[in-house]
C-alpha cells in the first residue's frame, strides 16, 4: 500500500493535533490548595498548603511529624522500618499521596474544587 501526499498531510495534521492536546493536558494543572490528613481513613486534619509549618498526627505506630513549605507537603518523621513517607520527599501533586501503611496514615492534596474534571 502506497501512501498519496494527501494521506501523508492528513497523518502529520492529525499528530501535531494530538501532540498539542497533550501538551495542553499535561500543562494545566491547577493550584493545591490544601492538604487533608487521614489515621485509619478517618480525617484528623485539614492543611493550608498557602502557609509553610510544621504539624503532628498521632498515627497507629506513634506521632506522624508534617511539614508544608512553598504549597507542598512532605513527612519529616514517623515510625516505621523502612521510613518510607520520610524518604519520598515533598509532593504538590492531587494524584500522588503520601501513604504510610505501618501508621496508617494517609495525607492527599486536594485541589481547586472548581476546577475538577467531571466525566459523565
Amino acid at each position: 500500500m502506497k501512501l498519496t501526499k494527501a494521506d501523508r498531510i492528513l497523518i502529520v495534521i492529525l499528530m501535531l493535533i494530538s501532540l498539542s492536546s497533550l501538551f495542553f493536558l499535561l500543562g494545566h494543572t491547577t493550584q493545591a490548595n490544601r492538604a487533608d490528613v487521614y489515621v485509619k481513613e478517618e480525617k484528623v486534619l485539614s492543611i493550608d498548603l498557602n502557609q509553610d509549618g510544621q504539624y503532628s498526627v498521632e498515627g497507629t505506630n506513634g506521632k506522624v511529624n508534617i511539614e508544608v513549605k512553598d504549597h507542598a507537603v512532605r513527612v519529616t518523621q514517623e515510625n516505621s522500618p523502612h521510613h518510607l513517607c520520610s524518604k519520598q520527599g515533598f509532593v504538590s501533586d492531587s494524584n500522588v499521596p503520601i501513604v504510610c501503611l505501618p501508621n496508617e496514615t494517609v495525607i492527599q492534596i486536594e485541589g481547586d474544587t472548581k476546577e475538577d474534571t467531571v466525566i459523565q
